[in-house]
């Protein structure tokens, strides 16, 4: 797969994103990557410059390349790309975003998974999300941007490890971010420690091997205790009082704010032995959108198409926004089972597998009906 590798970087306010970033513009395996940055960041890149190519493009001393989104993220990829096959910038390949702190990732997923043009030259390899670990727990106590940020992530990192001395604190962060995301690697560093390969690797490919990794992006087994998780995460206890003001001062009640420590955010697996026909899966995934679409924050899948056995269907998605089918080439290992993730707010996964054996039916019932009346 010759595409150029994007990945996406988010984390709320303060968790350490920027500084991050700064670290890994050192390492030389960052060389060959293009960064783009929000020009609302909190912090800017903090690094020489030694070469402007245009007044939205730089070039650091390490050769990676920086630029900065004053318009539309969509021209910043294009630029990328015809100055990059061009020469007038050096080679790169691999793209990082950094997004504000504030932000809402699923946009910049949207653009990513469906722009006709970056789907030509791109391909998403993955979200990392920081969360810092002095203010995580306030932070997702306090903040739904930040709940957001981490649920729908393929790995978590949890930053400023070093600026506490207590590791219950670090193993308390890390239970609340597995019940909020149960299938994402968690690794725990300090910024100077950190590597490429901390952000790196997390999608549907292997982008040492170009091969496909499906075990490593879905996650499946991770799944399995989701149950116990949602347990412990009801029993978790009262938010504070500077959680309750926070709450109050934006309209929300008290028993919002007092369930902050069980948020809405769902995640689990959808499975189905039985091949998928394609007529079913558009209307499932169509319906999908158009009753649940804000909810479903992100879905990510493989799907045995009944009219094509041999070649799995890849569907990816992002609130109201599904990535169109991917067919790739073979089965990568005889489990050929139906396998998709969603993360979900406020909605449960009976309610998904409700919706689908409802559709199932009338897809049914309408290929029949068609079938009869020619």
């Amino acid at each position: 797969m010759d595409k150029i590798w994007v990945t996406l970087i988010t984390g709320f306010l303060g968790s350490g994103k920027t500084t991050l970033l700064n670290t890994l513009l050192e390492h030389p395996d960052m060389s060959q990557a293009a960064v783009i940055v929000n020009e609302f960041g909190e912090i800017g890149i903090d690094y020489d410059l030694v070469e402007s190519s245009n007044e939205n493009i730089i070039q650091l001393a390490n050769g990676c390349l920086c630029c900065t989104v004053k318009s539309d993220l969509i021209d910043t990829f294009r630029d990328l790309y015809i100055q990059r096959n061009a020469g007038t910038i050096p080679f790169f390949d691999r793209v990082v975003i950094e997004t504000t702190g504030i932000a809402d990732p699923a946009p910049v997923l949207q653009i990513i998974l469906t722009n006709p043009m970056i789907l030509n030259h791109y391909a998403l390899d993955g979200v990392v999300t920081t969360v810092d670990t002095i203010n995580g727990i306030s932070s997702l106590d306090r903040f739904p941007e930040c709940v957001k940020q981490a649920a729908i992530a393929d790995r978590l990192i949890i930053t400023k490890v070093d600026l506490t001395e207590e590791d219950e604190q670090i193993e308390t962060l890390k239970e609340r971010l597995r019940i909020l995301n149960p299938a994402a690697p968690i690794i725990a560093t300090t910024t100077k420690d950190v590597d490429p390969s901390d952000l790196f690797g997390t999608g549907l490919f292997d982008p040492t091997t170009k091969n496909v990794d499906f075990e490593n992006w879905l996650q499946t087994d991770a799944y399995e205790n989701q149950a116990s998780s949602e347990l412990a995460a009801s029993t978790m206890a009262e938010p504070d009082e500077e959680a309750l003001a926070y709450y109050k001062e934006h309209g929300h009640t008290p028993e919002e704010a007092t369930h902050a420590h069980d948020p809405s955010i769902k995640s689990f697996v959808m499975v189905r032995e039985n091949p998928i026909a394609l007529n079913t899966l558009s209307m499932f995934l169509e319906g999908l959108s158009k009753e649940a679409g804000p909810d479903l924050l992100r879905v990510k899948g493989i799907v045995n198409v009944a009219e094509r056995p041999d070649q799995p269907a890849v569907i990816q998605g992002a609130q109201m926004i599904f990535h169109s089918l991917d067919w790739l080439d073979g089965w990568p290992s005889d489990d050929r089972r139906t396998r998709i993730v969603f993360i979900t707010r406020n909605i449960d996964q009976a309610y998904i597998e409700d919706t689908y054996e409802l559709i199932e039916r009338v897809a049914e019932r309408t290929a029949v009906a068609a079938g009869g009346g020619g």
